[in-house]
């Protein structure tokens, strides 16, 4: 394993601790640290960068990755006014 495989392994590590446990709890820092994973793949997709040559699944884990923060973003911001 290179380093490339202990990156992904760190990376997904990360994303399951932040989504199993704070972002479960509505902490709202969880869901803010979570826009990591967008716009990684965003920038993955736009620089033409691997893994892979398709970059079908770069589009997929962006709208899912979209999709599990915007559905459940009036639970983080519940009963708060700006201004």
């Amino acid at each position: 394993m290179g380093p490339d495989g202990l990156a992904s392994i760190g990376l997904g590590l990360f994303g399951v601790l932040l989504a199993a446990v704070h972002f479960r709890r509505r902490e709202r820092w969880a869901w803010f640290a979570l826009w990591f994973y967008p716009a990684f793949w965003l920038a993955h997709l736009l620089g033409s960068l691997p893994p892979g040559k398709d970059h079908v699944h770069q589009v997929v884990f962006i709208a899912l990755s979209l999709i599990g923060l915007v559905l459940p973003s009036r639970q983080f911001f519940r009963g708060e006014t700006l201004g």
